[in-house]
């Protein structure tokens, strides 16, 4: 029995090529330099050679959240029968690209709009792929991948993002973004910040998981 019908599963195709789409040419965006934002805050990356540059690429949440978009869109684009940690991953996924759109488009864009291909690079990371993939799941399914009971595992990915941003931030002595500035902020109000933050995916996990639990109108 397939998880999605036909329709569906082109329609995760085309998800994950937004998104990859989107990375790719923000990667060569970056990695050349091209159409690249001032940045003025000496704590925010802002180096000036590629190789350093394509870490601190990867070094954002946006990313890690759209690599995982493309990854669970692929798996149910192909129809195959999936796993439970599957599930957490599409969870996971949800989560992350739901507060990647929010706090972009809510706190960063006003301070950093893009320019040049950057405008269609972050329309696609930013807007296309959260919207996409929160319409495909309300309207099109899959159900029953949301568990608030598995909210530990969800948030791992999330969890290992802010461990790797505190290792690579303090040794680099640049951050991705300000509100994750450890040093600058101190541990208090850093610790206040991300708590917040992991407070608001919860919440996202809850909710989500009442609407996973209704069933999908029928075209």
């Amino acid at each position: 029995m397939e998880l999605l019908e036909k329709a569906s599963q082109r329609l995760y195709a085309w998800l994950a090529f937004f998104a990859l789409f989107g990375m790719g040419l923000s990667l060569i965006l970056t990695a050349r330099n091209i159409d690249s934002v001032t940045v003025t805050d000496p704590t925010l990356f802002h180096q000036n050679t590629a190789p350093v540059r394509i870490v601190d690429f990867f070094s954002y949440f946006t990313i890690w959240s759209n690599i995982l978009v493309v990854y669970v869109s692929v798996v149910l684009a192909r129809g195959k029968a999936v796993s439970e940690r599957f599930k957490v991953l599409f969870a996971c996924g949800l989560i992350m690209i739901t507060v990647t759109g929010l706090v972009y488009n809510l706190v960063l864009l006003p301070a950093f709009p893009p320019k040049g291909w950057y405008w269609l690079t972050s329309t696609l990371m930013h807007v296309i792929a959260p919207a996409m993939y929160i319409w495909l799941w309300v309207k099109r399914g899959p159900r029953g991948f949301i568990n608030p009971a598995k909210s530990l595992q969800i948030l791992t990915i999330p969890i290992i993002y802010v461990i790797y941003t505190v290792i690579h931030g303090l040794a680099i002595k640049q951050w991705p973004y300000k509100f994750l500035d450890l040093t600058s902020a101190g541990v208090l109000v850093w610790t206040i910040s991300v708590a917040v933050i992991f407070g608001f995916g919860e919440l996202l996990v809850i909710g989500f998981g009442k609407i996973d639990r209704k069933p999908i109108k029928k075209r």
